[in-house]
């Protein structure tokens, strides 16, 4: 058993020292991490403060630890940010995690609901055109529209 754990060790080791970016995919929530490090382990941070956002993954090794990832603040990650529909919410988010750093950032993003995975996107009627962006369109310069749709089936 102790050669696997070695083994482990140094698959992630070496996976650490590599320059490339590691995919990511995990099912979780946006969450303040620090509210969340106040909560879990009695930080003393500012009552007013400006919100740090990060992803809370429940971990499975350890059983019941949890991970957290520092969100980036990205374009295609930007609704994580401004739009009040995430909070609270589980989501399945994928992106990639950068070497040496708990930093995410977030390519493609769903929501759960009612246990079935939903693509969430913004909509413009106008232009036909899906986008991952809160704003207004960066074609006609309307404003979209929040818009929901099964998940297609993982093969």
């Amino acid at each position: 058993m102790l050669w696997r754990t070695v083994a482990v060790v140094l698959t992630v080791a070496a996976a650490q020292s590599k320059s490339d970016p590691v995919p990511f995919d995990a099912r979780g929530r946006v969450v303040c991490l620090l509210e969340e490090m106040k909560d879990a382990h009695k930080v003393e941070i500012n009552p007013v403060h400006s919100h740090l956002a990060g992803f809370r993954v429940d971990a499975k090794d350890p059983p019941g630890g949890v991970r957290y990832y520092t969100l980036l603040r990205t374009k295609l990650g930007e609704a994580l940010f401004v739009d009040k529909r995430y909070q609270g919410r589980e989501l399945r988010v994928g992106g990639k995690v950068f070497p040496s750093t708990a930093l995410l950032e977030v390519t493609k993003f769903q929501w759960y609901r009612d246990g079935k995975l939903t693509d969430v996107y913004y909509w413009c009627e106008i232009c036909s055109i899906k986008s991952f962006d809160p704003e207004i369109c960066a074609c006609c310069q309307a404003p979209v529209e929040f818009r929901e749709a099964p998940a297609p089936e993982d093969p």
